[in-house]
């Protein structure tokens, strides 16, 4: 499912995207002139339609977290920790599992409208 950043009146400016194979296209339908998409997941190939991109001005682009250097690994916690400790950044959790359960968790996440995070507690 994409995670979506804020809406534009005329769509939506920035998708996560973590299920490209299955949603670009239509991630494409609703994005924003000027929108972007990043694909930082993808379980398969998929189609898509150039002028959708050409219509809308989009930029579609992919992020790999390994590409990162130490630095930025570094500055990107540090910037998470301040977001969450302030409030700027709620995390929605879908479900929770105890760690003895985890198989069950695993099981979850593929399961068709998962929603938010799944989370293990000791």
């Amino acid at each position: 499912m994409s995670e979506i950043r804020s809406i534009a009146p005329t769509g939506i400016d920035l998708i996560i995207e973590n299920l490209a194979n299955v949603n670009l296209d239509a991630d494409l339908a609703i994005l924003a002139t000027f929108g972007r998409i990043v694909v930082v997941g993808s379980r398969g190939r998929l189609e898509v339609d150039p002028r959708m991109i050409l219509q809308k001005d989009a930029v579609v682009c992919g992020m790999a977290l390994w590409n990162a250097t130490a630095a930025e690994v570094s500055a990107i916690h540090e910037a998470l920790r301040v977001d969450l400790a302030g409030g700027v950044l709620k995390p929605v959790v879908g479900r929770r599992f105890s760690l003895a359960d985890a198989k069950m968790a695993h099981e979850a996440i593929f399961e068709p409208g998962a929603l938010g995070k799944i989370v293990l507690v000791p």
